[in-house]
């Protein structure tokens, strides 16, 4: 069993391997002068690999890529390196796996990565777990033994669902606060503003079909951008929306995106002091009394949510935010 652990920049450990895989591979490229770089100053995380005896056998680096012909999305992993008396035994695939779950949750849109025609092992590991060959890049354009690969990766979508006062749009701006503050390349769309629009058709009354149209007309917009991380706030109440807004933020390179599903709640009396207080009396304040309320028992009955969160009024919005990106696995 492998323990794998985030570490700092200047790691004893993870020095001590980089220097190992260093030697390595000079004696790989007949290039007793080989030095690689030790300094990430675009480092998403660092990581080693430690097994049951507390003894450092593998790392690995991600980085947000630094080369011009690169995208804004795009993650470069470096440094795997696994010790050779401890492979053969998938740690190389777990090290993988945790550098790409952090990218992703970093909002990148893409991995890539160099090896080299002496490491056939690393080829044949990367192309057994997905990753397709790219035209070499920055300082590997010129060298006849780089090979270099790339994985795409989709978009992950967080939609804040919950019935009118709970808070859904408060705490998505908060979530993408919280995102922004990480470093994480993140965007944060009101979807409310997307579908308003007069007249609206019996069969489509809060205009679903025109939101997401344009949440798809829009969507590349922030891929090419390398934006990985999409929050919206918006009623969920029909079974297919999940769906829907897989497909409106998908892409051609890596498929239909990642939905996230959480609904913030309130209790009764809390929604209705909120919705009092923001909406002019006469019709418009009646109208949202009435509808949190049958709204919360749609919501509650539909149960299409992935988590919940309490976003009582005493609250304060980073915590829920907070609350909601741990349970959401988008910590």
């Amino acid at each position: 069993m492998l323990t794998v652990r985030r570490v700092a920049p200047d790691d004893v450990d993870a020095h001590a391997l980089w220097s190992a895989q260093e030697r390595d591979l000079a004696e790989r490229y007949d290039d007793p002068e080989l030095v690689l770089e030790t300094s990430f100053p675009t480092l998403i995380g660092s990581w080693v690999g430690y097994t049951e005896d507390g003894l450092a056998v593998a790392s690995i680096v991600a980085r947000w890529a630094p080369y011009e012909e690169t995208g804004p999305g795009d993650v470069e992993l470096k440094r795997l390196w696994v010790d050779p008396a401890h492979r053969g035994r998938g740690y190389a695939r777990v090290m993988m796996g945790v550098a790409e779950k952090a990218s992703h949750r970093a909002g990148a849109t893409r991995l890539i990565l160099e090896t080299g025609t002496e490491q056939p092992e690393a080829m044949a590991l990367y192309e057994s777990i997905g990753w397709k060959p790219m035209a070499p890049y920055g300082e590997y354009r010129d060298e006849p033994d780089s090979r270099c690969y790339a994985r795409p990766l989709p978009t992950r979508v967080l939609v804040i669902n919950g019935t009118m006062g709970a808070g859904k749009t408060t705490v998505a701006a908060a979530i993408h606060d919280l995102l922004r503050d990480a470093g994480a390349h993140a965007g944060y769309v009101d979807a409310d503003f997307l579908c308003q629009a007069t007249p609206r058709p019996h069969d489509d009354p809060f205009l679903q079909g025109l939101l997401f149209d344009n949440l798809a007309s829009i969507a590349p917009h922030y891929r090419r951008r390398g934006i990985g991380l999409m929050v919206v706030p918006r009623v969920v109440e029909d079974a297919t929306d999940r769906e829907r807004y897989g497909t409106a933020f998908s892409s051609a390179d890596a498929g239909v995106a990642e939905v996230t599903i959480a609904r913030v709640d309130a209790p009764q009396e809390v929604r209705i002091a909120r919705l009092t207080a923001r909406e002019p009396e006469g019709y418009w304040q009646e109208f949202a009394h009435a509808r949190t309320v049958e709204l919360d028992g749609i919501l509650r009955g539909l149960d299409l949510d992935d988590v919940v969160v309490d976003n009582a009024g005493d609250r304060d919005r980073l915590e829920v935010a907070a609350e909601v990106l741990e349970q959401a696995d988008w910590a």
